[in-house]
């Protein structure tokens, strides 16, 4: 019995049906295989967006160096001037407390302290090698105003090296004026007293005396000019030591008289400047490094920083030799 066409019908339409649903399968899994290939297009631009990172860490490595400066309170001044060298000749000598003066005597000649029980004020008499028989100068600005400094081309020994110096006599208004061109006045003078080697020298005695009120001091502790100091220098014999007294620290309650007096007078301007740092606003903001360095090679017999210093002179004392 055959199949009525009704039926073949029927069955036709059946595996249409069957075979379009199968087609529709087949198109559904191939539409995810797709999607990887959109996702791994992608990543190389997630991945690639690291790469910026290491220039910033480039830019750390400049933070640095402004650490790296040095202090320009350790080399504030140049070099020694070019003259012939003529060094003296250190010869056998001692104080009156039997100390031996030799190019490393340091002597404290006043010592104050502050209500933490602080020093902050003290003198001393150090002994310098006179490294030629000239007096130098220098220029240096001054709250607006150029200042030449008169000085000797001096070493002095600290933890058994001499390290050159300056030691400061004064100071005059104006930019390279010649000792001869020194308005008459204060500044024009320097204190010395002249020791034969058989002479006593008491270092607290000479600084109490040389102190003292002008009408009060006695001859022993003349004025005299810087021109004849220059004249004097040459005619010393070689076995000479050099010893001045002068304040290192002082009181922090005196600093705005100190600080008035190097307005008014530039001899003490000269003389005190090696001892201060001033700010950008002319003030006295701290004492300077070297000071601070000398109180504690004084006291504690620590190093002194290397650098080219000056130290200064109220009161020079020539010691001269046998010679």
């Amino acid at each position: 019995m055959h199949p009525s066409p009704a039926r073949l019908l029927q069955a036709l339409i059946i595996l249409l049906l069957l075979w379009s649903a199968v087609a529709c399968q087949a198109a559904e899994t191939e539409i995810p295989t797709l999607t990887p290939t959109s996702t791994s297009t992608s990543t190389p631009t997630v991945t690639h967006t690291p790469t910026i990172t290491p220039t910033a860490t480039l830019a750390f490595t400049i933070t640095p160096q402004p650490t790296i400066t040095p202090s320009i309170t350790l080399t504030p001044y140049p070099t020694l001037s070019p003259v012939p060298l003529q060094p003296a000749v250190l010869f056998p000598f001692r104080d009156a407390n039997d100390r031996v003066v030799d190019w490393s005597y340091i002597h404290v000649t006043q010592i104050g302290f502050n209500r933490l029980n602080e020093i902050n004020d003290l003198w001393a008499f150090v002994s310098f090698q006179l490294l030629d028989r000239a007096i130098h100068q220098r220029n240096f600005d001054f709250l607006g105003k150029t200042i030449t400094v008169y000085y000797l081309n001096v070493a002095h020994e600290f933890d058994g090296e001499l390290l050159p110096m300056q030691l400061v006599l004064g100071g005059t208004a104006g930019e390279n004026v010649a000792i001869e061109d020194i308005p008459a006045g204060g500044n024009a003078y320097v204190q010395v007293r002249v020791l034969e080697s058989s002479d006593l020298f008491a270092p607290y005695i000479t600084h109490r005396d040389a102190n003292r009120d002008y009408e009060l001091r006695e001859e022993t502790y003349p004025l005299i000019f810087l021109k004849d100091l220059r004249q004097m220098l040459p005619t010393l014999p070689d076995e000479l030591i050099l010893l001045a007294d002068h304040p290192i620290l002082f009181p922090q309650d005196d600093w705005p008289q100190i600080k008035l007096d190097m307005q008014r007078v530039d001899h003490l301007a000269a003389r005190y400047h090696p001892f201060f740092e001033i700010d950008d606003y002319g003030r006295l903001a701290s004492q300077s490094e070297f000071a601070l360095a000398l109180r504690d090679h004084i006291f504690r017999q620590t190093t002194i920083p290397l650098g080219f210093y000056a130290y200064s002179s109220q009161t020079l004392v020539i010691i001269k030799g046998d010679q």
